[in-house]
């Protein structure tokens, strides 16, 4: 029995028209423990593969009818015959008959007149061979069979994401909306305190749906970027006032300011940018007690032909890669508890915090800062951090923006 194929001893295919060479190499091979079958030419040996086919063949180069190489290529097309070791023996050492045998799909060749003990190491090694190769094709199987589970439950979770946040969001507007009214009407001062509750409570939640909706969006591929043009100064004011009450509630003083450098008017998807500027400032005001908050915008100076890739837009216009490109930075830092050096590595996984801690302390999904990567580098942008323990954190962020054109016909953001 042959120890590399357990359970039944392996059987080798012979083809050679010379009785000499065959009975030669089934002495040689039967002593090794292989059962041998013979054929006497390349049609014979067809036949005799299909009814069994072998663990190894071993093939003449010169036969009438049909010769080695053509034998070769024929058992190769057969079912099965694609990975079977196939062992030339030629008497034709030439590089040109060498070459032939590998294109007619030889796995190798040994030249006669033969030696038993050389014969019997090759098949061995080419058996073994082969075996690793079966063992890794059906490894890369299993892992592919793996790799499209993980996918499909991927794509799946992002389908049931989207639909859960949608049909949660729909009873939350409204409840929102008849909070509103609510909140309009005469109340006691414990009904107005509820109500606020109620509100503040429903923004919350709000904002963790759009975070599963935009997540699940992006992680299936269905989140795409707008191309608008907008005034820098017009849009940070705009994102530093929504969290000018907030930050004044916790006696944090919060100041933006813009590089001289950097150029007024822009192209890109403001609305994406103010989330991701606002994600990172509502990180900065939570994780905040003292001192102050800041946002500066300045160049980062990327080589020049590094472009946006931004999709084209739903105003019909082509691509504008070709339209200078400039690469604003935006840094965001404050005073608050800092990260720890460990915890860098889980920044802007989806669903973590950098310490457990602080989702009991200040709550929140995990999603922000991934969400931030996400849509950063669907921006064809970078973000980081740096941070000391007790000391404050900076997290910066780099896009390309481009510049708008002069006398463009592009749809304008309002200001």
């Amino acid at each position: 029995m042959n120890p590399l194929i357990p359970g039944r001893a392996p059987y080798a295919l012979i083809t050679d028209d010379d009785i000499i060479i065959r009975m030669f190499a089934r002495e040689a091979l039967e002593q090794a423990g292989w059962v041998v079958e013979e054929a006497q030419n390349g049609s014979e040996a067809c036949e005799l593969f299909q009814k069994c086919p072998p663990d190894v063949v071993l093939l003449d180069v010169m036969m009438p009818g049909m010769d080695g190489f053509a034998t070769c290529a024929a058992l190769r097309r057969l079912p099965g015959g694609e990975h079977t070791p196939i062992l030339i023996m030629t008497g034709l050492d030439d590089f040109e008959s060498i070459t032939k045998a590998y294109d007619a799909g030889a796995t190798d060749f040994i030249v006669k007149p033969l030696n038993a003990m050389l014969l019997t190491h090759r098949i061995r090694y080419m058996v073994r061979a082969d075996q690793v190769l079966q063992e890794l094709r059906e490894s890369q199987a299993t892992l592919t069979q793996a790799r499209d589970a993980a996918i499909e439950g991927a794509r799946l979770k992002s389908e049931f994401l989207a639909t859960m946040s949608h049909e949660i969001r729909t009873p939350m507007n409204g409840v929102l909306g008849m909070t509103d009214w609510l909140l309009d009407t005469p109340l006691t001062a414990e009904q107005l305190d509820c109500a606020q509750t109620i509100r503040s409570s429903g923004d919350a939640l709000l904002v963790i749906i759009n975070d599963i909706l935009d997540f699940s969006k992006i992680e299936s591929g269905k989140l795409s970027l707008e191309l608008l043009d907008f005034d820098l100064s017009t849009f940070l004011d705009r994102v530093m006032a929504l969290f000018g009450e907030r930050a004044q509630r916790k006696g944090l003083l919060l100041t933006s300011r813009i590089a001289e450098d950097v150029p007024g008017s822009l192209c890109g998807d403001p609305a994406r940018l103010q989330q991701i500027l606002s994600n990172l400032l509502a990180n900065a005001i939570k994780f905040s007690e003292h001192g102050s908050v800041s946002v500066l915008v300045e160049l980062d100076q990327r080589p020049a032909e590094q472009g946006l890739e931004f999709p084209a837009t739903r105003y019909g216009e082509p691509s504008a890669q070709q339209e200078q490109v400039t690469h604003i930075r935006f840094s965001v830092s404050d005073n608050g508890i800092g990260i720890e050096p460990s915890a860098f590595s889980k920044l802007f996984q989806p669903f973590v915090q950098a310490d457990g801690s602080t989702t009991r302390k200040y709550g929140g999904t995990g999603l922000g800062l991934a969400i931030c990567k996400q849509l950063v580098e669907l921006m064809g942008g970078h973000i980081g951090a740096e941070s000391e323990p007790g000391s404050g954190s900076i997290f910066r962020f780099t896009v390309p923006l481009q510049q708008p054109l002069a006398n463009s016909n592009r749809r304008r953001e309002a200001a």
